[in-house]
């Protein structure tokens, strides 16, 4: 039997979205993120759909080999690094790029005497998570040279504000990586999807899109469509009810929302189970039958309920889209208190490609 809820995966809006990162920096080859699974719509289906990709990065040592088995070769970088001896030793035999943000993963290539590989040396410039501490970095950068297993290294970081290109920390962070990349004269990786837009002049050999490749805006007063993006998922269910309620009647756990006259309202068979977010507020949008509507009521584990109020003709098994074309998942996110990049993320199970 079909599962009501579903998401359909429109793969040749994720390759448009790829070809708008390559018209945004043209000169810099391109490290699409697929970690979480392509942020929830297929890690293994993207990679092989991205095949002009220049390389892919995960998160963990267990996404790219799982890359590599289903015979993806570009160079994959892993964001997380290896944190033990095994997983140095996967790094190498499945010839990964890991990144190096702490000292620990240096000594394990210290006492490394096979194999080869290349790296990533990533160094907090302003983020405060991973990443060498600049009164280490000389230190660990002239040790890192001397070991013996190491082909390639590049430099990399990471912005923490690039969604807002005024914040003051985001200068800050590209003064200390330029004076970095002329000390070390080796390629450079720093733009993440908010930072290719923000500050073309710091794409460097390598940018990194990832929120923007699924079709979610990656700044702050921008919407996907005016940046040039389009939606790769489409979340959707069906009207599985109609019910006509009395004014003063409420609606749903918490009976928050009153009948403000009499009006129909239509039930939709998904919820929080599936994905949709729980904290969804009243009046956030949903598209039906060509209009937009509302929800009204709380968000229930496998059930929504929708103002049918503006609309003239509605039957059930109609289709409802939670986001999409539409609506877009940043408006959801926005009125469920969250980012579209953890709506995305938590949509899977219902997944279609």
């Amino acid at each position: 039997m079909r599962r009501t809820a579903r998401a359909i995966i429109h793969y040749d809006a994720l390759v448009h979205n790829f070809n708008r990162v390559r018209q945004l920096a043209p000169d810099s080859r391109i490290i699409a993120v697929i970690k979480a699974d392509a942020y929830g719509h297929g890690m293994i289906q993207a990679a092989k759909t991205l095949q002009q990709a220049d390389g892919f990065a995960v998160a963990c040592i267990k996404e790219a080999i799982a890359l590599r088995e289903a015979g993806i070769q570009q160079p994959v970088t892993v964001f997380q690094g290896f944190q033990t001896a095994e997983q140095l030793q996967q790094a190498i035999k499945f010839q990964l790029r890991p990144v190096i943000h702490q000292a620990h993963q240096i000594e394990l290539l210290e006492q490394n005497s096979e194999g080869h590989l290349s790296v990533w040396f990533k160094v907090d410039t302003g983020m405060g998570r991973l990443g060498i501490r600049p009164d280490d970095v000389n230190d660990l950068w002239q040790r890192l040279q001397q070991c013996s297993c190491i082909d390639d290294v590049g430099l990399m970081s990471h912005f923490a504000n690039a969604d807002d290109p005024e914040h003051d920390v985001n200068r800050r962070q590209i003064d200390y990586f330029r004076q970095l990349s002329r000390r070390f004269n080796v390629e450079t990786s720093m733009s993440n999807s908010a930072a290719i837009i923000s500050f073309p002049d710091m794409q460097g050999d390598w940018v990194r899109p990832g929120i923007m490749l699924y079709g979610s805006s990656p700044l702050l007063g921008k919407t996907a469509e005016e940046l040039g993006l389009k939606p790769v998922m489409q979340l959707e269910s069906e009207i599985i009810a109609i019910n006509y309620l009395k004014k003063g009647d409420t609606i749903g756990y918490g009976s928050q929302w009153v009948c403000p006259e009499d009006m129909p309202v239509g039930v939709v068979a998904i919820g929080y189970g599936d994905g949709y977010p729980r904290h969804a507020a009243s009046g956030t949008p949903v598209y039906l039958n060509q209009q937009r509507t509302q929800i009204i009521g709380r968000v229930s584990m496998d059930m929504i309920t929708i103002d049918l109020r503006p609309l003239d003709q509605v039957t059930v098994g109609d289709p409802v889209e939670l986001w999409g074309e539409h609506v877009s998942v940043d408006e959801v996110a926005t009125s469920a208190g969250t980012i579209g990049y953890e709506l995305l993320c938590q949509v899977s199970a219902c997944r279609l490609v």
